[in-house]
């Protein structure tokens, strides 16, 4: 069973099996979030001014129904991991559920608190609720005394004389009123009294609150002090001119960081310490038979309290090492000081490990921990988070990252390639960054996320084995605002300051530091119309994309070998797992699998239209833009598994065409090449025709590379009437 929010609700309020009581024992007592976790939630239930949610809200984080489906095991997926941080971050959100349930914990365990009352009861009720009425009326008749004083002239003047018997019979009518009034709120009174007594006796042996506050707990961090840039470093260059309307140069000036927005915090408890225990690697659910449903553990009173796992993204159903890799990451050994943090969530994530002392590619599994440096990348298919130093740190899939430390103990998280999203409930936390040639270090705000995005870009027809990509860098704040403060070195060893914004100030919310390898002296500040999705919300996986992500996760828990398990699953029978195997290979430098997968032909093994395509911009354009080194690996691959000669032709359609090619010729190979009998070079064809003229909705449909004979013939003949007239051409090429 995994430690998460409401398996830890469960274990609080005793509603778990013996053994599922003791497994979780044994992992919240290796966890030092878990125990914090623990700490805070004994605390904000007994905090009397927590101002609860509201009960007309809207959206997840104030919906009252989230609460009752969440309980009730019946959130939908894709929501329940937005719920659950939202309820780590939030106290009162926190206290709402864990109080909830330890109602319901209550009721299922002790009949007891709903039976009747016996005489004795009955009695103290009474004497309760005559007490809590004479006090009442006491303070309602002395608010009616101060209310009522007038000047007496202004009294006589505006109160017209009444008849004797009617004044009484207002002041009988007023008498009933407060008299109900009074009993109803001493019954409920009475009822809450006798409600919370039963509860304090069902926490006799839930752990003692805390009273000192939880290092990690949510805090508005403090209003930022007038930032400046270093004595020793030079004074920065005039900022540029913004290349937009909207980019303004960054200046030093004085902020405060908003509060968290309460619908995108961090996965993991507030809290983890400077130096975290790596927890006890969590254990996944009871193996499922083949071809059957999920066994769901469930506890008393029916599925209000259920506390079965949500279907797993990546860890799925075997009891195994944290680590099932042939490759070792040995200064990451559990329990080791030197460990940097840990994997959190349900991402797998790939890192370069030694294997018989050779380095290698290896899996990390959730609750597995982190050498102080670390190569990463996160498949397709998986977005793992990681806590480093009470950082967390989401790597998109298709990320390849780098996590390390700076001699001062900061984490520093460099991008090579992909995207990534950054956030910390601790209000002192800092982390340093690099992406392409943004180097600096975050040193408040991360109580919003942080985006970090990397995008290799190639010119058509450039030449990937001598000319390198264009790399197009940003940091994004998204809410609240942070404070950023360069930190690049030159060749010589002297400071490197980007002109065009500050050596250390303050980046507004909805703001991007964007850097591009075309101007890598200098850097801007652009504001943003539109945040980009993937920085508000993870992406979100189809159906197929999930069962693809537990295949190849299942996969490497039974053999022990990611490599092995690639090779495997790039073979099997379902299609969605021979792409995810494929595409995760090419990240690794392998592209022999893609292409083989792209030149398919055979029936069951053949690619429809859209998955080609998906395929395609998955791994080609990244093998290209990754360097020389691949480059050249991909056209191997087209040589080894391509149609027989048709590798160059293939490979210069890959990479594509300037306007130059185009003119001198490469037009008609194009339009020729959609009558080629192989599969694969009528796709690239009608590819690169697409990607140069832009067609309309329309156009593109009157050629299917996978279409029957005549269709397609008649699709090749509009394109080469297109060719006559010398349409073949970008838009605004002449």
């Amino acid at each position: 069973m995994r430690l998460t929010v409401r398996t830890l609700l469960a274990w609080l309020d005793h509603v778990l099996p013996p053994d599922e009581h003791r497994e979780l024992d044994a992992k919240v007592e290796g966890s030092a979030a878990a125990h914090q976790l623990v700490e805070r939630i004994g605390r904000v239930v007994k905090q009397p001014n927590l101002v609860p949610p509201r009960l007309d809200g809207r959206g997840l984080a104030t919906e009252p129904n989230s609460v009752a489906e969440y309980l009730d095991n019946c959130l939908e997926h894709d929501r329940l991991e937005a719920f659950e941080r939202i309820c780590i971050e939030s106290d009162a959100h926190l206290a709402e559920v864990a109080a909830c349930h330890e109602i319901l914990a209550t009721l299922a365990r002790d009949p007891a608190a709903t039976a009747p009352l016996d005489a004795a009861g009955r009695r103290r009720l009474l004497a309760a609720m005559q007490h809590q009425s004479a006090q009442v009326a006491a303070d309602g008749a002395r608010a009616a005394a101060v209310a009522n004083v007038r000047p007496a002239r202004t009294t006589l003047e505006a109160a017209p004389a009444s008849p004797p018997s009617e004044a009484a019979a207002r002041r009988r009518s007023a008498w009933s009123a407060w008299a109900a009034a009074v009993a109803a709120l001493a019954l409920l009174v009475t009822l809450g009294f006798l409600l919370a007594q039963a509860i304090d006796r069902s926490r006799g042996t839930r752990p003692a609150a805390a009273e000192t506050p939880v290092a990690g707990e949510h805090q508005p961090p403090p209003a930022l002090a007038e930032v400046a840039a270093p004595a020793a470093a030079p004074e920065p260059a005039e900022p540029a001119e913004p290349a937009e309307p909207e980019a303004t140069a960054m200046e030093p000036k004085p902020a405060a960081i908003a509060a968290t927005d309460r619908e995108s915090v961090a996965l993991e408890p507030a809290g983890v310490p400077e130096s975290p225990v790596p927890p006890v690697p969590a254990a996944v659910e009871a193996p499922v038979a083949s071809g059957g449903p999920a066994i769901q553990p469930s506890v008393p009173q029916g599925d209000a309290l259920a506390i079965a796992a949500a279907p797993m993204t990546a860890a799925v159903a075997a009891a195994k090492p944290a680590v099932p890799t042939a490759a070792t990451n040995e200064p990451a050994a559990a329990g080791s000081e030197a460990a940097l943090g840990f994997v959190t969530g349900e991402g797998l994530v790939i890192h370069r490990g030694v294997d018989r002392g050779r380095s290698a590619w290896a899996a990390l599994v959730p609750g597995a921990a982190l050498a102080p440096r670390e190569e990463l990348i996160a498949p397709f298919g998986f977005q793992p988070d990681l806590n480093v130093r009470g950082v967390t740190i989401r790597l998109l899939p298709g990320t390849r990252a780098t996590i390390a430390t700076d001699v001062d103990g900061t984490p520093r998280v460099e991008v090579v390639f992909g995207r990534a999203v950054i956030r910390s409930a601790r209000p002192d936390a800092r982390v340093g960054i690099a992406a392409g040639g943004l180097t600096g270090t975050i040193t408040a705000g991360l109580a919003g996320p942080v985006g970090i995005s990397v995008d290799l870009d190639r010119v058509p027809g450039t030449d990937p084995t001598t000319e390198s990509a264009q790399v197009r860098a940003r940091v994004i704040a998204v809410n609240g605002g942070i404070v950023w403060r360069q930190g690049g070195v030159a060749a010589d060893g002297s400071p490197r300051l980007l002109e065009g914004i500050a050596a250390e100030g303050v980046l507004d919310a909805r703001t991007s530091i964007l850097w591009e390898s075309v101007a890598p002296g200098a850097g801007r500040v652009a504001r943003l119309d539109a945040l980009p999705a993937w920085v508000e919300a993870p992406p979100q996986l189809d159906k197929l994309q999930r069962n693809a992500a537990e295949a190849l996760n299942a996969r490497i828990l039974d053999t022990g070998s990611l490599e092995q398990s690639l090779r495997e699953l790039a073979d099997d029978r379902r299609v969605e797992n021979r792409m995810l195997a494929a595409s995760t290979l090419a990240l690794l430098g392998d592209f022999e699998a893609a292409v083989e997968l792209l030149c398919a032909e055979g029936a069951g093994r053949r690619l429809e239209q859209g998955q080609w395509l998906v395929l395609e911009k998955a791994t080609v354009p990244l093998a290209l833009a990754r360097g020389a080194n691949a480059a050249a690996r991909l056209r191997t691959a087209f040589d080894n598994r391509g149609p027989h000669g048709k590798a160059a032709a293939l490979f210069a359609m890959a990479r594509g065409f300037s306007d130059a090619e185009l003119a001198a010729g490469a037009a008609e190979t194009l339009v020729a090449a959609l009558d080629d009998p192989d599969l694969v070079v009528r796709r690239y064809a009608i590819k690169c025709l697409c990607d140069i003229v832009q067609p309309s909705a329309a156009d593109r449909l009157r050629y299917r590379a996978d279409g029957l004979g005549d269709l397609r013939r008649e699709g090749a003949s509009w394109w080469r009437g297109q060719l006559q007239k010398g349409l073949i051409r970008r838009p605004g090429a002449v």
